[in-house]
């Protein structure tokens, strides 16, 4: 992997991991409607925040291999839309950077 696609890689990872914890704790403190999240695209500079329903952002976590993220921030070239909404997009990596997401999942 490059190190830009590597840097990329990295901060999917890191706003996954956001949103995750932002998702937590609002279901803890029984905010469980909407969720305000950022986008997680491999954009380094992208800070963008969008809403999605508690439950829609629960089914996109059921996959290691989906992502949640503004829409116009998806990568055909490593990814595919799953679902398509005013306020986000569900991609899912496909090809090498799918292996690479299954690869570090097996591995923690």
């Amino acid at each position: 992997m490059s190190r830009s696609a590597d840097r990329a890689a990295k901060n999917e990872e890191l706003f996954r991991d956001v949103n995750r914890n932002i998702a937590r704790l609002e279901e803890r403190f029984g905010h469980t409607r909407t969720l305000e999240l950022i986008c997680e695209c491999e954009g380094v500079g992208c800070h963008n925040g969008l809403e999605i329903d508690s439950a829609a952002y629960a089914d996109v976590r059921s996959s290691p291999l989906r992502f949640v993220v503004s829409p116009g921030h998806e990568d055909p070239q490593i990814e595919q839309i799953v679902l398509r909404t005013p306020n986000y997009v569900v991609v899912e990596k496909v090809g090498e950077a799918a292996r690479e997401i299954l690869d570090e999942d097996s591995g923690q």
